[in-house]
């Protein structure tokens, strides 16, 4: 990437936190068994209600440290698709950072519904099957969003060096097919493998772009992330 130190800080900045962020929530569900993707899932009113209820500390926590994540994670994108534009936006440019705004918004607005249904479940009141049906729908739909504006960056890359020629690989054929293969296997003894597959995928990819767009990297490296003008 033909860009300063100063101008890359940021994006670096904000994809590390990314991708610590994401180690920590990681580490909870693994150490807690506690999970908002159980609620993106569809189940019968009665049980989905009573798994909110019985996780509810731990999952207001994770929550709230998510919503950390969503800012981190979006302001990452937005960041890069506007470096690999380079004051020149072209479609897929535009696309990479809508994609990962929508996927934000949609992130949020998901993490909110979950603790209006946590709040309904805590007083008593019905959760309706149609809420349960919204949230799987537009969970689906955030996370499908994501997965579009990572491929979108892995067609912009100019793909020089076997760094950037892997990531791009892993952008385009890896990390698509797994998100979509985690809502179409039911599996329930490959669902856990193709979720933490895919937590390994995002969290690589973060701390990847925080690496080559880091202050100090070496010019021919940055080069081979953005030289073509596009996401990397």
């Amino acid at each position: 990437m033909r860009s300063h130190s100063s101008d890359t800080a940021p994006l670096a900045a904000s994809s590390l936190a990314a991708g610590v962020l994401l180690v920590v929530l990681s580490s909870l569900t693994l150490i807690t068994g506690v999970s908002q993707q159980a609620f993106e899932i569809v189940r019968a009113p009665e049980p989905y209600a009573a798994a909110l209820v019985r996780d509810a500390t731990w999952l207001r926590a994770i929550i709230a440290i998510d919503d950390v994540f969503i800012a981190a994670y979006v302001t990452a994108t937005v960041l890069l698709g506007t470096m690999l534009a380079r004051r020149r936006f072209e479609p897929i440019h535009v696309l990479i950072i809508a994609g990962g705004v929508a996927g934000g918004v949609l992130d949020l607005e998901e993490n909110h519904h979950i603790l209006a249904m946590l709040r309904m479940a805590e007083n008593g009141l019905a959760i309706p099957i149609e809420q349960i049906l919204r949230r799987t729908d537009l969970s689906q739909l955030k996370w499908m969003l994501g997965h579009l504006a990572f491929v979108l960056v892995g067609v912009a890359i100019a793909g020089r060096g076997s760094i950037m020629r892997s990531f791009r690989f892993s952008l385009i054929a890896v990390q698509l097919p797994l998100g979509a293969l985690c809502w179409a296997v039911s599996s329930p003894t490959w669902q856990p493998v193709l979720f933490w597959a895919r937590y390994l995928s995002f969290v690589s990819g973060f701390f990847l772009v925080a690496w080559l767009t880091r202050p100090n990297a070496e010019t021919d490296v940055a080069s081979d992330a953005v030289g073509s003008g596009a996401p990397a």
